[in-house]
């Protein structure tokens, strides 16, 4: 009789360790599955900006593609560190990224009390786009040319330039040019893009080299008048106003905007967003509107971000020590 008992129970727990067995290898599965829930895009600045415009502008076809929502968390201030404190804070799991402008490449020249090490504690995703920058000034302004406003810049730094912080990119690619030039220019900083473009409009300040996205309608509509832009060649979208490089040979400075999280995601998550960042940049669609704006899709990968941030940090490292620009 002890036969037939033994079997079905031999055989019960067996299924009952095979079962076991597909739950405990179905579970890493289904973990490692992303994404499974909501993703949040985090953009340091204020809504309505350079990076904030092209967060909305990708959030809804990268919904599609992620099969997810996608949440934009504008976390503006200070220059953009403290949204980058928020995504060093986050879990490295993918479902928190950051879309950051030019300036997270030099913020740690200019805040030496980070509380996180942007080589270190942040991954490129994607070389999302770039932009050229254009120098700018009031439409009554009496400057017309580049040449006019070099001459005034040299008579005892008589020309005065807005930006939107001390260490951003559009002050720092002032000074730049200035170094280029042999002129001085008097730094007047705002805290963002709007209110240094309407005391520039007011005749508040006499200048601004801002990116084109930022100040591309004002232009066309005659509020503000292009006198160069620091692309190598002539810009499409404002083919009347010249080149700096063609008057400062291998004069090119460009704002960009790029995608990173936290250093320690997996790799393999690191590759679905930026294969899925990559294919919606590439959207004819969103590739036309984002150009209409003034942007350049540049579509790259992980790599090309982190190539980028590394020389632009190495760039305008230079640059900081030796005009000696801090914090205001």
């Amino acid at each position: 009789m002890t036969r037939p008992e033994t079997t079905p129970r031999r055989s019960l727990i067996s299924v009952g360790l095979l079962v076991g067995l597909a739950l405990a290898l179905a579970g890493p599965a289904r973990a490692e599955t992303f994404p499974s829930r909501l993703v949040t895009v985090i953009v340091p600045f204020a809504a309505g900006g350079t990076v904030d415009k092209v967060a909305r502008q990708v959030q809804e076809p990268l919904r599609a593609r992620l099969g997810q929502q996608v949440l934009i968390d504008n976390r503006g201030g200070a220059g953009g560190t403290i949204g980058m404190a928020a995504l060093a804070k986050s879990a490295p799991d993918g479902y928190t990224v950051a879309l950051v402008f030019d300036s997270y490449a030099t913020e740690q020249h200019i805040y030496p009390k980070l509380p996180y090490a942007t080589l270190r504690d942040f991954s490129g995703v994607s070389y999302v786009a770039r932009s050229p920058m254009v120098l700018v000034v009031p439409a009554a302004s009496p400057y017309k040319t580049l040449q006019d406003y070099v001459a005034a810049a040299k008579a005892k730094g008589a020309v005065s330039y807005a930006s939107v912080g001390a260490g951003s990119s559009n002050h720092l690619a002032a000074e730049l040019f200035h170094e280029t030039a042999g002129s001085q220019g008097l730094h007047v900083p705002f805290k963002g893009g709007g209110p240094a473009l309407t005391d520039l409009m007011g005749g508040h300040v006499d200048s601004m080299i801002a990116s084109l996205p930022l100040v591309l309608q004002q232009v066309q509509s005659g509020k503000l008048r292009a006198l160069a832009v620091t692309s190598p060649k002539r810009n499409p979208a404002l083919p009347e106003v010249p080149a700096m490089a063609e008057t400062y040979k291998g004069f090119e400075v460009y704002s960009w905007v790029g995608m990173v999280a936290p250093a320690k995601t997996p790799a393999p998550v690191l590759d679905k967003l930026s294969a899925d960042m990559t294919a919606t940049l590439r959207e004819p669609e969103v590739a036309k509107r984002l150009a209409d704006g003034g942007f350049e899709v540049v579509a790259g990968g992980r790599d090309a971000m982190n190539q980028l941030i590394k020389s632009e940090s190495e760039r305008w490292g230079r640059l900081i020590q030796a005009r000696k620009i801090v914090a205001e």
